[in-house]
């Protein structure tokens, strides 16, 4: 009988996946097809010229390109960080501690995970991969018996939390002076008027955001012990391990001992990267003690003051500009979809707020709910929008400006309507496989092997979502 539901199931993932890969075309495709229905849409409303003119206005808006170039900076940064020496010492570490208690593993990657993705989505995704993928050769190798599916889910983990975190999109962003009123300037003539910017003390560092997230990890950590415990074939001593990184992986500039030219002294040599590291770093602490925390509370919090942390950590933890570059090569594809796709969606955007859209679309949605069930709603339909728009930045770009008026329109704080989209956004990525590319690429996994386990932690952190949005004040 069991056996008879394990084969079952897996049919089922198999026509899941197999129905993703045939039905969804590339996001890409998607921006384009969802630019073609915002076009038609707003038609029925006004006229052609003033569609193509708030189009053109949203495509190349100098804010939101702005916006964009700081993503792909700050996933690129967070990959090139998890692809440095100190990153894959403590991931060998974890590795280490990890196979001690076998039955554990997942939930010991869950858990580093989760932690890694709520600090940087980049760094989470690809130290996730990282670490899933040395459990998995360790497992393999020493026959732990530890299910190779389930420690890659648990590798994914970190994208269930990145938006409620340091590099969420929607949180960095209204931070910023100026961004609300940019992404929604009707927002100037209201009786009180949007905020200038919105701190992240009052979004990522709030108390109930920060409750919620820490539900969703403990709840995410225990599910994966119980699946851990469940999928366990034997248990083995664990027996002595080496380190996981082999010295090819260290410093280049170490590899040989010769007289460098002067190029080659300042493409390989420390100074410089350390020199300009503690630079970034000492400019990020000047901004931070210099800046109004008594008025602002984390205001200096943007995403251009993450992407100097992340800058100066890189240039430390790479040790050498060759090092760096090496990193960058390999990080720079990762950001290939925000490149292209977010124009589009800036351009979706212009369409939806431009042409008075957005007053349609949130009359309608103000009209089927109330305050109470408004954040589920908004987090609801943000889930679904992420299946066809898998990029949190590009989803506030596109959901932000009617996020914006409901809030305004049913009297609800702006704060928890851009964490009730954040929350969902992330909620999806457990049932869109796009993001988990990079993972499967790393692990050589296949989409069927994590999606039992993506799902159940879908299902599960679902629940805690809904009953902290319901718990907000």
């Amino acid at each position: 009988m069991k056996e008879n539901i394990k084969a079952k199931g897996s049919r089922w993932l198999l026509a899941y996946s197999r129905g993703f890969q045939k039905f969804l075309p590339s996001p890409f495709a998607i921006a384009l097809l969802l630019t073609a229905v915002a076009g038609l849409s707003a038609l029925l409303i006004t006229d052609a010229e003033m569609v193509l003119r708030a189009w053109s206005d949203g495509l190349w808006n100098p804010s939101l390109l702005r916006f964009g170039f700081q993503a792909m900076f700050m996933l690129v940064l967070g990959h090139v960080l998890a692809l440095s020496t100190p990153v894959k010492y403590f991931l060998d570490k974890v590795v280490i501690l990890a196979v001690r208690n076998t039955a554990l593993s997942p939930a010991y990657v869950a858990f580093f995970a989760l932690m890694l993705g709520w600090l940087n989505w980049g760094l989470g995704l690809v130290a996730g991969a990282l670490l899933a993928k040395s459990v998995i050769d360790k497992s393999e190798k020493h026959g732990y018996g530890i299910r190779p599916g389930l420690l890659g889910a648990a590798g994914y983990m970190g994208l269930l939390v990145w938006h409620s975190g340091l590099s969420g999109s929607a949180p960095l962003k209204v931070a910023e002076s100026g961004h609300l009123l940019s992404l929604y300037p009707k927002g100037a003539d209201w009786q009180q008027p949007i905020p200038d910017a919105i701190s992240i003390s009052s979004t990522v560092f709030s108390t109930w955001n920060i409750s919620i997230t820490i539900g969703v990890i403990l709840a995410v950590v225990l599910l994966f012990a119980v699946l851990g415990h469940l999928f366990h074939q034997q248990t083995l001593e664990s027996k002595t391990l080496t380190s996981q990184f082999s010295q090819t992986d260290q410093d280049l500039s170490s590899d040989h001992v010769h007289n460098f030219s002067i190029s080659e002294k300042l493409d390989n040599g420390r100074w410089l990267a350390w020199v300009f590291g503690v630079l970034f770093l000492g400019t990020a602490i000047w901004l931070t003690m210099s800046s109004d925390s008594e008025s602002t509370r984390l205001g200096f919090v943007t995403p251009d003051w993450i992407n100097l942390i992340l800058l100066g950590l890189a240039l430390l933890a790479h040790g050498s500009i060759k090092n760096l570059l090496s990193a960058l090569e390999k990080a720079i594809g990762g950001a290939s979809g925000i490149l292209l796709q977010f124009p589009i969606y800036f351009g979706i955007m212009g369409v939806v707020t431009g042409t008075g859209l957005v007053n349609i679309l949130s009359g309608a949605l103000v009209s089927s709910t109330n305050i109470t069930t408004l954040p589920l709603v908004i987090f609801t339909s943000s889930g679904v929008l992420n299946i066809f728009v898998p990029s949190g930045g590009g989803q506030w770009a596109v959901q932000g400006p009617l996020v914006i008026e409901a809030c305004h329109s049913m009297g609800m704080s702006l704060e928890k309507g851009i964490m009730a989209m954040a929350y969902g956004d992330q909620w999806t990525n457990m049932l869109q496989p796009f993001w988990a590319l990079p993972l499967l690429g790393i692990t050589k996994l296949k989409a069927q092997d994590i999606l039992p386990f993506t799902l159940a932690a879908l299902i599960v952190s679902g629940l805690v979502f809904i009953i902290g949005l319901l718990l907000i004040p």
